[in-house]
């Protein structure tokens, strides 16, 4: 992803007008990283009313693609994705007394992402993040999300 330093590292996902478009850290990225981070993409964005943007991560110092949508009481982000030397890490907020118990039921989410959750710790909010090293993590990631889509829309779950 972009590397763009700033002085203004206060808030750790702050979108911010002047920064590259998801597109331009698409291009950027290319290859392998880039197809799966294009793919998991596509996926996502054929649920409605999601909306994407690039926002500064102040705590690593990169812009990263972040997916968002609007919930039954606010806009929610649906995850974000980092791209790191070790590879692709997509992030997925999830409240342990709301949003946990839906994805342990869920049937379609993986046994793999389950573990994931479960041994992500947190007493409120986890932060449970996925390595995305092929296209098969990315759809198993994309379940997780579609799940967490249906929450914030109230569709199941609360």
């Amino acid at each position: 992803m972009a590397k763009i330093k700033t002085t203004a590292v206060d808030i750790h996902l702050a979108p911010v007008q002047d920064g590259p478009s998801v597109e331009d850290i698409l291009r950027e990225l290319g290859g392998r990283r880039g197809a799966i981070l294009a793919a998991l993409r596509d996926m996502v964005m054929s649920l409605p009313g999601v909306d994407e943007r690039a926002v500064y991560d102040g705590f690593c110092q990169e812009w990263t693609p972040a997916y968002y949508v609007e919930g039954s009481k606010a806009r929610r982000q649906l995850f974000h994705v980092h791209d790191f030397p070790s590879g692709l890490r997509g992030t997925i907020f999830v409240g342990v007394r709301t949003l946990q118990p839906v994805l342990l039921d869920a049937g379609p989410i993986s046994p793999r992402m389950k573990i994931a959750i479960e041994e992500t710790p947190g007493n409120r909010t986890k932060q449970v993040r996925v390595p995305l090293k092929t296209l098969k993590d990315a759809a198993a990631f994309c379940e997780m999300v579609r799940v967490k889509w249906e929450f914030e829309q109230g569709r199941i779950g609360r």
